[in-house]
Order: structure tokens, then sequence, then C-alpha cells
């Protein structure tokens, strides 16, 4: 009971935090732009994302064929950049939708059963993503980038029973490149989870996975689209 209601406070504090770190991000794409000091844009992105394996599997055959693993997804948002000559800082506010869909094989546990078993697992999650990026400027068009990102999992499907996700909000770092021509930038980026998420599986559908787990830890390539409003559409008309 105690250690439900620690889960249950802790979630809410994430919340918290989680909410309390947006509303100041729209404070801050918003002040910037209408001061002049930034851009306000919107973004898109098509992401490969590879989560959602089955992990600590006793008896795993490695070699295995198995042409099923199907990780994909896509965001959209809203960012503002704070240009300051040679470097740029970019705050982002991201609505990201992922599924992955992967299986493993293994045998038997034992030694009358040697057959080969399947275990697929399909996952879906929607979440809330707010990257705080600084970049560098080194030849032209062509800029480097990295910094922390902040996500909070707004919700998740499994078709196997998991264990209740304890920790909601999770930290990653970003690094990547980008060209930029006048108002529009193409992008490639590399997101990698700081804390490993690994949760236990409970039931797979029928198949005996004793102490195994699905590892949900954010491993994500990604390739964004990214469209400067111009400043005009904040200014006032003068009379």
């Amino acid at each position: 009971m105690f250690l439900k209601e620690s889960n249950q406070w802790h979630n809410y504090c994430s919340f918290i935090v989680m909410r309390k770190t947006i509303l100041f991000l729209l404070f801050i794409l918003f002040s910037s732009s209408l001061t002049a000091q930034g851009n306000l844009g919107v973004n898109f992105g098509l992401n490969d994302d590879n989560f959602g394996t089955i992990e600590n599997i006793k008896n795993k055959i490695d070699n295995y064929n198995l042409d099923i693993k199907n990780s994909t997804g896509f965001q959209f948002g809203v960012f503002t950049e704070i240009d300051l000559i040679t470097f740029y800082i970019r705050p982002e506010l991201n609505l990201i939708f992922s599924k992955s869909k992967n299986a493993t094989a293994f045998e038997g546990n034992s030694i009358l059963d040697q057959s080969i078993n399947i275990a697929e697992h399909s996952y879906k999650s929607t979440d809330i993503q707010v990257p705080i990026i600084f970049g560098y400027k080194i030849l032209g068009p062509i800029s480097v980038f990295a910094g922390p990102s902040f996500k909070y999992s707004l919700s998740n499907s499994s078709n196997f029973d998991l264990e209740e996700i304890k920790d909601k909000y999770t930290l990653s770092l970003l690094i990547g490149s980008r060209v930029k021509f006048r108002s529009l930038s193409l992008g490639l980026r590399y997101e990698r989870g700081l804390n490993n998420k690994e949760i236990l599986i409970i039931n797979a559908n029928g198949v005996e996975l004793d102490n195994a787990n699905v590892d949900l830890t954010t491993n994500k390539l990604s390739l964004n689209l990214s469209y400067d409003i111009p400043y005009g559409l904040f200014k006032k008309k003068k009379n």
C-alpha cells in the first residue's frame, strides 16, 4: 500500500515538473519571438525508433532470422531559435507518436522440450518532448548541435501484460547536424536515453518468459524538417 502511494506521488511530482517546464518553454517561445530576439517556427520529423525489444530471455537464439522488426514514428511541434552569431539556442515543444514491433526466438527450457518458440511484442506510445538544443555554425548553412531532451509519457499500450511504468519522466541526450537555407532547415538527429527503462513482462500472451523484460529506453534516429515563421506575422502594423 505504501509502495503504491509512493509511486503515485512520484508520478504526480513528475507531471507537475513537466507541466511547469512546458509552461516555461511556451513563455520563452512566444516572448522571444514577439520581442524579435528569436525565430518562432514549426517542425515535423520522421523517426526510426529502436525500442520495445525483449531482453533477458533464457535460451535465446541470436542468429535466428526474424524479419519482423519494425519501429517507426513521427513528431511535430513548435520551436524558437535565438541567434547568437556563431551559436544558437533552440528550445522545442514536440508531440511524438511511436510504435514498434519486435520478435525473439528461443528454445524450450527443458531437455525434453527443444522446440523453437517465438515471442512477438507490439508497443505504441505518445509522448511530450522538450529538447533544449545548443547549436554551433561550422560552415555556411551547416551546423552541429547537442543538448538535453526531457520527455513525459502521455499514454502507452502493449500486447503484453507489463509491469506498471513507475517513472513517466525521462531524460535523453540529443546530438545532430542540420543544413539551413533561409526559412527552411533539414536536420538529422540521434537521441539516446540516459536512464535505462526496462519493464518486467508479467504475461506474454501465454508464452513463458521467466524474468524477461521489455527495453523501452529511448534510442532514436530522426529526420527533421523545420520552417521559420516570418517576423512580420508578429509585428503590429503601423497606422
